[in-house]
């Protein structure tokens, strides 16, 4: 019988029967990580601003200019909906007291927590033999392992609470990108993850939710220091290394050296992005993938689906468009 009404369950989902909004407002409770800047930032206001929830945003670095402008916002009324927290997803102490200040928001007020938004990442440029060990220990300990971390910390509360997991991914979690191996590992394993938990977690009345919102590198300051790791790596090059590689190693950096600089954060203004983040937060049955992407996106995934080894390799050259070892060695 059980197995028969779970059979029926999936294929009511299958259909989008039973999908409708729920209502929110400052009684509910989001969660989310990475909010100094890019597309953390800009959820943690929507979510505040347009849908009028409590919100947690939680950021590195206290002193961020994204952090100030969070701060300035919990005093804009009298029931205080934006609460702005340090976390540091490297430091096990920091989610756990993270863990002990929200259940004391919850049992203090009539707040139920509605959702986590797992959005917080790192990312280091460059070539798998080129990155330090340190930067590719540090791309897996955040955006993996520390996902992880805080994820388990919570699942109690969480599951008390039926509230969801909104996971942010990548394109690089389905077709892996050139220069970016380790980054793309660490998606790719948050989204096989991500998959295992939704069916654990589905006997608990919880959803967990892949979102995967494009490319928002220059809006951001997830590469923002892209010219110190590439300093680094090339202080780390042997001699070989630094004879073989040379010419392609600075045009490669200074063709990504517009990635580099602390930005202002911004909110982002794409309604069509927000309006499916506001889908996989509200709806009661939300899809388990939402993928946003601009045509080019599209069009190179449907190809990269289809196509055997070599040509995917092709085109995903194609579709990165940066500097190669072939090209520096003929110039």
């Amino acid at each position: 019988m059980g197995s028969r009404n779970q059979l029926l369950s999936a294929l009511k989902r299958c259909l989008g029967l039973g999908r409708r909004q729920l209502s929110v407002g400052p009684r509910q409770v989001v969660l989310v990580t990475g909010c100094d800047s890019g597309l953390g930032h800009s959820l943690a206001v929507y979510c505040y601003r347009a849908l009028h929830m409590t919100v947690i945003s939680c950021c590195h670095n206290l002193e961020s200019q994204g952090a100030q402008l969070l701060l300035r916002m919990s005093s804009e009324n009298e029931r205080r909906r934006m609460h702005t927290w340090q976390l540091d997803l490297l430091e096990p102490e920091s989610i756990v007291q993270l863990h002990a200040k929200l259940e004391q928001l919850l049992a203090s007020t009539d707040c139920q927590l509605m959702a986590l938004v797992n959005n917080a990442g790192v990312m280091c440029f460059g070539e798998f033999e080129w990155q330090l060990s340190a930067q590719i220990e540090h791309q897996i300990n955040c955006n993996l392992l520390g996902t992880m971390r805080l994820t388990r910390q919570l699942l109690p509360l969480l599951r008390q609470q039926r509230a969801r997991i909104i996971n942010v991914t990548s394109h690089c979690g389905f077709q892996a990108l050139p220069a970016l191996a380790p980054y793309a590992a660490t998606k790719a394993a948050l989204r096989v993850w991500n998959d295992a938990l939704r069916i654990e977690l589905q006997p608990h009345g919880m959803e967990v939710i892949n979102f995967v919102p494009g490319s928002f590198v220059l809006e951001s300051n997830i590469a923002a220091r892209q010219q110190q790791q590439a300093q680094q790596q090339l202080e780390a090059f042997s001699a070989e290394q630094l004879a073989y590689y040379g010419s392609y190693f600075k045009a490669f950096h200074e063709y990504l050296s517009m990635l580099s600089g602390f930005k202002r954060p911004n909110q982002l203004q794409d309604e069509a992005l927000l309006a499916k983040f506001k889908d996989a937060l509200t709806n009661a049955q939300p899809k388990t993938l939402y993928i946003h992407e601009p045509w080019r996106y599209k069009v190179y995934r449907w190809l990269f689906k289809l196509t055997p080894a070599p040509l995917t390799d092709w085109l995903v050259l194609r579709f990165c468009a940066m500097p190669s070892f072939e090209s520096t060695q003929r110039s």
